[in-house]
């Protein structure tokens, strides 16, 4: 029975692994992260930007500097990047290194 069990849930491991890898495959077939995430290109691409302290890291008072640590969150909809979960044993969310996707080029600075 241990057995039985185990083997099933090695097969799952394996399907759910096999429909990522197709849904990776056929997400980036012939996807370009240098091109902005538009059909038309007189579209914006629209940002959400969300900043969270995190850590105080340092404060010089005389030369009104602090030194922190934050996390930065961006979301946007990149239409190329949209499946049918039924196709793909029901993966609905996907997580990727930031580098195989578009990215707004965001700069930070202080006024």
């Amino acid at each position: 029975l241990v057995v039985l069990l185990l083997a099933c849930t090695q097969l799952q491991r394996v399907s759910a692994s096999e429909d990522e890898e197709r849904l990776v495959r056929d997400l980036f077939r012939g996807y370009n992260k240098l091109i902005r995430p538009v059909q038309n290109m007189t579209q914006k691409v629209g940002v959400r930007f969300g900043l969270a302290f995190v850590q105080l890291i340092n404060v010089n008072e005389k030369n009104q500097i602090m030194k922190s640590n934050v996390w930065l969150r961006l979301v946007w909809f990149d239409y190329q990047l949209q499946w049918d979960e039924a196709d793909y044993g029901g993966i609905g969310v996907l997580r990727l290194p930031p580098d195989k996707v578009w990215k707004p080029d965001i700069v930070l600075f202080n006024k």
